[in-house]
């Protein structure tokens, strides 16, 4: 009995948290610190939907 349990996490979760963490670094941080984490945050991300890309 091996069965694989797909925990994906879906497309629209992805974007919700990525323009929550925006709206909180928005809040709280300054103009550099927005937008260095935007950038990072966005690599992060990319990575991360490539890798669960390649599953299929």
């Amino acid at each position: 009995m091996s069965e694989s349990v797909s925990t994906k996490i879906p497309s629209w979760l992805m974007i919700v948290v990525y323009l929550a963490i925006l709206a909180i670094l928005a809040v709280f941080g300054d103009l550099f610190i927005f937008i260095l984490g935007t950038i990072l945050e966005t690599i992060v991300f990319a990575v991360g939907y490539n890798a669960s890309q390649e599953h299929h």
